[in-house]
Formats: structure tokens, sequence, C-alpha cells
């Protein structure tokens, strides 16, 4: 394998705006969804899901919640992976979050799809898994403080994450549901 690049990148416009608006996490393990077929930018076109996999969609405020996948290299060692780590913040305390943060805290193994607000889809954790390594459930202290959850998952894997992209609906202007619909085959999507 060369280690050599082919192409350049233009400069492009500044249109591009921050932050991830909604994430999906996968209801199991990275077992439950496979066959990935790819097209000619290596970019997820279709998978495969076991059958009952669900979908679970969370909702984020803008301006809240992150996506950064950290190069780690080792020069002397000849090793590199990528660290991904996924922010995201859910407001108001309450039972049914409480116990769904319960739940993911025990799973090392999640896949997670974030959307950015310029609606690109990144599939977290496709090969290794995520897993929550941090995060807080606060009450606040001010009446204008935040009541709610800050969940951190972490994950590493030997390339950056793969984009999602669906050859029946744009993206632009589909639901959400209608793109992961397209792509993840036999899963069920909720939220």
């Amino acid at each position: 394998m060369s280690c050599f690049i082919t192409s350049g990148s233009v400069f492009g416009c500044s249109d591009g705006i921050g932050g991830i608006k909604k994430i999906y996490i996968v209801g199991g393990a990275t077992g439950e969804v496979t066959g990935y077929t790819y097209n000619a930018d290596g970019a997820i076109t279709g998978a495969t899901s076991v059958s009952g996999t669900t979908l679970y969609g969370f909702d984020l405020k803008r301006n809240t919640s992150s996506l950064a996948q950290n190069v780690q290299k080792n020069f002397e060692n000849g090793t590199i992976f990528f660290e991904q780590v996924l922010t995201a913040i859910l407001f108001r305390y309450d039972q049914e979050k409480r116990n769904q943060l319960k739940v993911l805290s025990q799973n090392d193994q999640i896949q997670i799809i974030a959307i950015d607000q310029n609606n690109t889809y990144y599939l977290l954790g496709q090969v290794h898994g995520m897993y929550l390594s941090g995060g807080a459930a606060t009450s606040g202290t001010a009446y204008g403080d935040r009541n709610g959850f800050e969940l951190i998952f972490t994950g590493q894997e030997n390339t950056p994450a793969n984009t999602i992209l669906s050859t029946t609906y744009d993206e632009q202007t589909a639901t959400y549901a209608q793109v992961l619909g397209s792509v993840f085959t036999g899963a069920s999507i909720v939220g």
C-alpha cells in the first residue's frame, strides 16, 4: 500500500458551520451492523443490519455538542490510530434519560451516527466501538444553568470515521430517518 497522496484540495467556500445537531445510537453491539458497501470515495452507501436492530435518535441543541477525531501517532513505533471523541449534551435530568445513561455506561461496543450542522453523517465506532468514557449529570446552580447530562463517548479506530451517503435521498432535504433507512437496511429508526 502506498503512503503517497494522489490529489490535493481546493480552498473552497466559507460556508460550513460547526456543531453536532443529532445522534443515533445503534441499540446493541457493533456486530449488529455488518456488510458495508462504499462508493468510490469510501463513503458508506449501504449496511446490512441484524434483524431487530434499532437506531435511537437523540436531538441536541445547537452550540452544545461536538465531535473531534484526534490523530494519535507514535513515530518511533510506526503506529497510528484515530481517537473519536463525541460530546453530547442532553437537557433536563429525568428518569428515562437516567435509565438510558445507566445502560450506555455498561456497553463498550457502541456505534453512533453523528449528524453535524452541515448534514454530514459520520459513523463512529464502526469497527472497534465507542464507549461512554466520561461526562456528568448536573442540576445546575443558578436558574440559567444547564440541568441535564454531558455525555462523552470515546473510541479508537484505524481510520477516521467514514461518512454516510444516501443514494436514494438528498441529505439536505430528506428526513434523518429516510436517509438512514435507505442505508441501514433491516434496521428500525426511532426518533
